[in-house]
């Protein structure tokens, strides 16, 4: 199973682009590959910090990898269901037991919000899945979450910018890696988001 592990490691990515190549989707402005690739570079990092087993690692990255292909045959609510559909087809295809199968689409639900993650593995591509929080580029996905919603057919609320900033502070990382990296820049957005919605009253 080691070497067959090893092997899907390098597929599985491959696989996945394939997926998004074949079924475009033009409105998925944020949830599309780029974040997906983010999402997975992500998971490896906290993953890495944590020196993890190389099944572990396996189930992460399997996980991140597929965890939002779903949202190219469905509807956002419920993709996640998707996503592990088409991740336990692979895999099972490819003769990965049941017990990581099960793990890793644990993990892919797991990124359903609100997050209520049950193992180390889901807090870890939990924080993955919103690392963006922390970091400035939350600013711009920010805008294309909103534009993602409205090309969807989505009515975009006027207080959107309320509904982020409560978002934000009701969001927690649940690691202490990601705690300790990106705590500080998420207050900063919190800040930002509260300047922006008292400067337009």
């Amino acid at each position: 199973m080691e070497n067959n592990i090893k092997l899907l490691s390098k597929q599985i990515p491959i696989y996945v682009s394939a997926i998004f190549d074949e079924h475009v989707k033009p409105e998925l402005v944020y949830h599309n590959l780029e974040h997906t690739k983010r999402v997975a570079k992500r998971t490896m990092e906290i993953a890495r910090h944590y020196r993890l087993s190389e099944t572990d690692c396996f189930i992460l990255l399997a996980a991140s990898c597929f965890h939002d292909t779903g949202q190219l045959f469905s509807e956002p609510q419920g993709h996640e269901q998707q996503s592990a559909g088409i991740m336990e087809s692979f895999l099972r295809e490819h003769g990965i037991e049941q017990f990581i199968i099960e793990a890793i689409s644990g993990c892919i639900m797991a990124t359903k919000i609100p997050h209520c993650p049950e193992t180390f593995l889901q807090e870890i591509i939990c924080d993955a899945d919103t690392y963006n929080l922390g970091t400035e580029e939350f600013l711009v996905t920010d805008e294309l979450l909103k534009e993602e919603l409205r090309l969807r057919g989505f009515p975009i609320s006027r207080e959107w910018d309320n509904i982020t900033l409560d978002f934000l502070k009701g969001h927690r990382f649940f690691t202490s890696y990601c705690n300790q990296k990106l705590q500080k820049g998420k207050q900063e957005n919190i800040d930002a988001f509260t300047r922006r919605i008292e400067n337009s009253r």
